[in-house]
């Protein structure tokens, strides 16, 4: 009876420390998919900031990766790490402005 006893705490001890251990392997698995994750979120971000300085309209942008125009209003201002103030509608205009052109470096896909 005592060694069944034993062996019950010990079980029970054991498989609490291989959960604990397998949640913290799953935590650091989890905090580098976020931050490869958001990595990539700031390139798209970036993409879309780069069609806004050819020239493209909100609008336009909106329509060609198929978000809804506040998420395009929103990659510009996560793009420019500043938050379009109130009021400030020049930021957001969705007329083309003149803007000289220039190659663009490929996107990275690593």
């Amino acid at each position: 009876m005592t060694e069944a006893v034993r062996v019950y705490f010990d079980r029970v001890t054991r498989a609490g420390q291989v959960r604990d251990e397998a949640n913290l392997r799953a935590q650091r698995i989890l905090a580098a998919g976020q931050s490869r994750a958001g990595g990539l979120d700031r390139e798209a971000d970036g993409a879309v900031a780069r069609l806004r300085k050819l020239g493209e309209p909100v609008t336009e942008i909106a329509a060609m990766i198929e978000l809804p125009v506040a998420g395009v209003r929103a990659a510009l201002a996560r793009a420019s790490d500043q938050p379009i103030p109130v009021g400030d509608q020049s930021a957001i205009v969705d007329e083309p402005r003149e803007m000289p052109t220039q190659e663009e470096p490929a996107l990275s896909t690593a």
